[in-house]
């Protein structure tokens, strides 16, 4: 019994079982460890060279003999090997596709499966598992890139995906713009390479200017446009409650009383108006002469040039009104909304209007500089406006903000329309087989 384990009893006892082994852990280098694979969409991030036998290909697959659809669907197919594009990025660039008339969506009556994919090359695999194709019935349109990109980014996106970050704004302006560089990069369509750099030019106009929109639509109209509403005229003017009573159940917002309304008013005309305004004012004030007109035939304005207040006028202000927002000068013009059922006009205006005779109405407005800093000429604000009888105009709920570059296509009219069946070719059929039968 030499070398056993026995218990007082004289048995023998089981040795105990073996200590599991930790696993080691397959550590990365450190030299690895935090690094991402890159997307392709860094701000730095360049195509990296392209072998002998990949030049050759490509010189092949874009040259100008082939259908400029036939490049185009090659181009993406190898634009999305090439990048991660994530989910968000992802849907954000398959609207824009489909805005530009390309059908996003698996290929009808192509399957694969591993051992179909086995017998394949690399570029017979990219065919089969491509999600982009074009339309051979869209080959007689006209080609803008610049077009699509003003018109997806200004009158689409914003309204569709409603970005609540700047970060989602360059999303979408980034990605884009970076499948243009691709075209231009890879010599896809040099017919259309000055097109190309100008929607590109567009993206980086559409960046600086989207997030402004948002800013001033989420925080606007300021307390100077309300309480202009308030005294004169408008939504505010009309729920407004004495002594301060009524509250918005939504917002649990508190009205603007009538006399910080006043306040308000008279502080903005005396300090950023003119001489010639403010003297009017105070004397249709005096005389109880106030009134304003809300403008007709019109969907609201463009900004055509913006006024900050100097430090001698910003320090009066905190000096005589610590309480109150400095305000500066918006200048702009009315605008109607192409994008928006045309106004009920006669002959002789219509064929003036088409001429470019068009009167568009200089406006001046008061808004507080929080908000003035998000506004730049050629914005257009989409709101009701008022005009007082002392010359100053005021507005109300931002209910939209355009570009400068704002442009109104059809594009977004054709998302999901299928072609219609022709009902008489399955008719003729169904006789044919009730004939049959």
């Amino acid at each position: 019994m030499e070398g056993k384990n026995l218990d007082e009893n004289g048995d023998i006892v089981a040795p105990p079982p073996p200590a599991p082994q930790k696993k080691k852990k397959n550590r990365r280098p450190k030299s690895k460890r935090g690094r991402t694979k890159p997307t392709g969409f860094e701000e730095y991030y360049v195509d990296v060279p392209i072998t002998v036998e990949e030049h050759e290909l490509e010189l092949s697959l874009y040259h100008v003999s082939r259908p400029i659809i036939h490049r185009m669907e090659d181009a993406l197919l190898r634009f999305q090997k090439n990048r991660r594009i994530q989910t968000e990025r992802l849907e954000v660039f398959q609207k824009y596709l489909v805005y530009g008339g390309i059908d996003v969506g698996p290929k009808m009556f192509v399957g694969t499966d591993d051992r179909d994919l086995k017998e394949m090359d690399n570029d017979q695999i990219l065919q089969a598992r491509g999600r982009t194709t074009i339309n051979q019935d869209y080959s007689h349109l006209e080609i803008d890139f610049n077009d699509v990109v003003k018109g997806y980014l200004t009158s689409y996106f914003p309204f569709f995906f409603n970005p609540e970050n700047e970060d989602m704004v360059k999303l979408a302006t980034v990605t884009i713009r970076n499948f243009l560089s691709y075209l231009l990069y890879h010599d896809v369509c040099p017919e259309h390479t000055e097109n190309i750099d100008e929607a590109r030019k567009s993206c980086d106009i559409a960046t600086e200017e989207l997030w402004k929109n948002q800013q001033l639509m989420a925080n606007g109209p300021g307390d100077f446009n309300t309480a202009s509403s308030t005294l004169f005229g408008g939504c505010e003017y009309d729920l407004y409650v004495e002594n301060n009573q009524w509250k918005n159940p939504k917002d649990n917002k508190i009205q603007m009383t009538k006399d910080i309304a006043r306040k308000v008013v008279k502080f903005g005309v005396a300090v950023a108006g003119s001489d010639e305004l403010t003297s009017l004012f105070h004397q249709m004030d005096e005389r109880d002469n106030l009134k304003a007109t809300k403008l007709e035939d019109i969907d609201g304005f463009e900004v055509t040039s913006v006024y900050l207040l100097d430090e001698e006028h910003r320090k009066f202000y905190w000096d005589c009104a610590p309480d109150l927002h400095p305000v500066g000068v918006l200048c702009g013009r009315a605008y109607c909304d192409p994008g928006r059922p045309e106004y009920d006009l006669s002959p002789e205006e219509r064929a003036e209007w088409a001429k470019g005779d068009r009167p568009l109405q200089k406006l001046t407005f008061f808004l507080e500089e929080s908000l003035i800093q998000h506004c730049y000429p050629g914005m257009k604000i989409i709101t009701p406006v008022w005009e007082m009888g002392c010359g100053f105009h005021y507005f109300e709920d931002t209910t939209k903000a355009y570009s400068s570059i704002y442009t109104v296509l059809s594009n977004d009219l054709m998302i999901g329309w299928k072609k219609p069946r022709d009902l008489t070719v399955g008719s003729e059929d169904e006789d044919e087989e009730n004939e049959a039968e």
